[in-house]
């Protein structure tokens, strides 16, 4: 065994979740186990641990303390999962309405705020404790496994941020990992990721649809013919034609995963090759519901409500994501693992902005800006021309509109010097007829 990969299997993560004070490898054991436990232990499981998270959430969270005494509820009589529709559903304009101390706990673990525009481009804070991002990263390894890939092979990875930081260029260095920027996408630096994976015969790729897409694409263009063993993707919406594109180009299977940036990971494609999504239940429950909060019957498409099972630093109980999705009609998959199914996430529509200079700015590079400006309530990208962009603004009470320039300057800088940008500022922005807001729309194909 390769000296990296018995460093992975042994001592070495498990001193540095201690030193790190988290739990990544311990949780990543439990979770491998239980993805096998029968559909009545997983359910049993999630009962416990919900009642639980009940108990904690209503005497250390006044939001949730003021929210059921409002509703009448008293959560000794929430026994099971099944009981969960009787709670009222929350959603982020709630929880920032008494963001930070209204909604948010104490733990015994380091704490780390995290910014997240998700998919429906309403910036969002949420706070997140060592033992809830323990899980979270313990299934995104988990989520890796089920593409092939095994602590120690080496990944390419395109992602939001080169400013790694030393914690993160150290995993990086012990997990073989060479990472890459999602948002420079030209064919000159799509060549340059190319011959890295071809130099290093890289045998997995990760990151977000749009750039495993363009890096396939580009491979095609090219005539470069990798023999890659597997890609993993997340963050945005893998349309058919992305996964059609990597899969012919690669020769490999595509394993999508779905999570936020709340700290939750959701779900992930089976390793067989069915493109059913594995719902990690140990971790979160998925309530598929319609505008009343009813739930919907399975393979019918609805709103994701989310319930992470760790109270951790700030609970989230049907927690409404921004996203739509459908439960698999069957509840077992033929793979044997215990995990309920969720047959697809639709609710991530979202294009590629080609830009004059031959850039491809995909979702998360508008996300990755809008969402360190909290003055913006909700924004839109529109692109009907290739030079130029209509960027919708609804801005909180009382913001500064002068932040439009610094906003103008980032997009120009990081994406295309060429490019030309509106703003038009609006009350609001209407959601599509899906129950969703695309909020990046191009006309160029």
């Amino acid at each position: 065994m390769p000296i990296r990969k018995l460093l992975l299997n042994s001592w070495f993560l498990k001193a540095a979740d201690l030193l790190s004070r988290q739990q990544v490898m311990s949780y990543h054991s439990f979770f491998s186990q239980a993805q096998w436990w029968p559909r009545e232990k997983q359910l049993s499981y999630q009962s416990d641990k919900l009642r639980n998270l009940l108990q904690v959430s209503v005497k250390e969270v006044s939001f949730y303390r003021n929210l059921y005494a409002l509703h009448g509820i008293d959560v000794n009589l929430i026994k099971t999962v099944d009981d969960l529709h009787k709670l009222p559903i929350i959603s982020k304009k709630d929880l920032k309405a008494c963001y930070p101390d209204g909604c948010t706990r104490k733990t015994n673990w380091p704490v780390k705020e995290y910014f997240t525009s998700g998919s429906s481009g309403n910036p969002f804070a949420t706070m997140v404790d060592n033992q809830t991002m323990s899980q979270a990263r313990a299934l995104m390894l988990l989520r890796a496994n089920y593409s092939g890939w095994k602590q120690g092979d080496a990944v390419f990875q395109t992602g939001m941020s080169l400013q790694r930081g030393v914690v993160k260029k150290i995993k990086d260095l012990v997990f073989n990992t060479y990472y890459a920027s999602a948002f420079d996408l030209s064919d000159a630096r799509l060549d340059y990721y190319l011959d890295i994976i071809k130099q290093k015969n890289i045998k997995y790729l990760m990151g977000y649809p749009g750039s495993m897409f363009a890096l396939a694409n580009r491979a095609r263009e090219v005539g470069l013919n990798l023999d890659i063993s597997g890609v993993v993707t997340w963050g945005d919406n893998l349309f058919e034609h992305f996964r059609r594109c990597i899969e012919e180009q690669f020769h490999c299977r595509v394993t999508d995963t779905y999570g936020c940036g709340e700290g939750i990971q959701v779900a992930a494609q089976c390793p067989d090759g069915n493109n059913k999504y594995h719902i990690f239940m140990p971790h979160v429950i998925v309530e598929i519901v319609d505008d009343t909060g009813m739930l919907v019957p399975r393979g019918q498409l609805g709103n994701i409500l989310l319930t992470c099972l760790e109270p951790g630093a700030m609970p989230l109980i049907r927690y409404n994501v921004g996203d739509v999705g459908r439960m698999c009609v069957v509840e077992t998959c033929s793979c044997g693992r215990g995990y309920d199914i969720l047959e697809k996430i639709e609710g991530r529509d979202s294009d590629i902005i080609h830009t004059p200079g031959g850039n491809k700015l995909i979702v998360h590079f508008f996300t990755g800006i809008f969402e360190y400006y909290p003055q913006i309530a909700k924004f839109r990208v529109h692109q009907s021309t290739i030079d130029e962009l209509n960027i919708q603004i609804v801005f909180q009470p009382n913001a500064d509109e002068n932040i439009l320039e610094d906003i103008r300057k980032e997009i120009l800088e990081k994406g295309d010097k060429d490019l030309k940008i509106n703003f038009d500022l609006l009350d609001d922005i209407a959601e599509g007829k899906n129950g969703k807001r695309r909020f990046v729309i191009s006309d160029i194909r």
